[in-house]
């Protein structure tokens, strides 16, 4: 049950009343799967990112996974499928701990679905959504693989620390392993980062800080 404190503490009155009344808010920990689209096949819901960070994984039939994005608070979990876009079989990852809204395909239909106000603010979220995975794209060109690498590193820390497999670092940024490589002894060497385990590393977050790609572009916008 949602109480007073949660609508006023994850300021859920952007919502219409009978959507967050009619709706759940769970809890999830560090590695915590939120979603899947297989599970979003049979308990068909529009999720909410109200406090925390996620990541998304696309997994291939052999078992593969690759890094798609990585999702903030006020980001939308769920929402291609709410505009009737079937997407490949991919995970929503909790970084650390986090709140979600879900609101159920029911509540979707009957309260916003068909209300102007809600879909102009979600189409602008879409829109803005695009610009600013192409202004991340057309940012990072000119940028060193360094700085891409300590952005990276940081958006996906849990606890100041990091570890993620060579080959989904290497698809996402879409550089080799021998550069990849590289790069993590140099940031070991100018005490941006320390090894502390096999593809293990702690951030020193007040250097490595200086190394991070801000977009040009502003935020994505809360639901008013």
């Amino acid at each position: 049950m949602i109480t007073s404190t949660m609508i006023e503490q994850y300021n859920l009155k952007n919502l219409p009343k009978d959507v967050y009344k009619n709706s759940e808010i769970y809890y999830f920990k560090n590695g915590d799967i939120i979603t899947s689209s297989e599970e979003n096949q049979t308990q068909k819901r529009l999720l909410l990112l109200l406090q925390g960070r996620a990541k998304v994984i696309f997994l291939s039939n052999d078992g593969e996974s690759t890094l798609l994005e990585f999702l903030n608070r006020n980001d939308w979990i769920g929402e291609l499928e709410l505009v009737g876009v079937t997407t490949s079989y991919k995970q929503v990852v909790s970084l650390g701990s986090s709140v979600c809204l879900a609101i159920p395909q029911a509540i979707v239909t009957k309260y916003l679905i068909n209300d102007v106000a809600f879909l102009q603010q979600f189409n602008h979220y879409l829109a803005n959504k695009i610009i600013k995975r192409t202004d991340l794209m057309l940012t990072a060109k000119s940028y060193s693989f360094k700085e891409r690498l300590a952005t990276f590193m940081l958006n996906d820390a849990y606890n100041s620390e990091y570890s993620e497999p060579h080959q989904l670092v290497m698809e996402y940024l879409g550089i080799s392993y021998r550069h990849l490589l590289y790069t993590y002894n140099q940031l070991v060497d100018e005490g941006f980062i320390d090894k502390i385990g096999r593809n293990k590393y702690r951030l020193n977050m007040q250097r490595i800080e200086s190394l991070i790609i801000t977009p040009t572009t502003s935020d994505h916008a809360e639901l008013q």
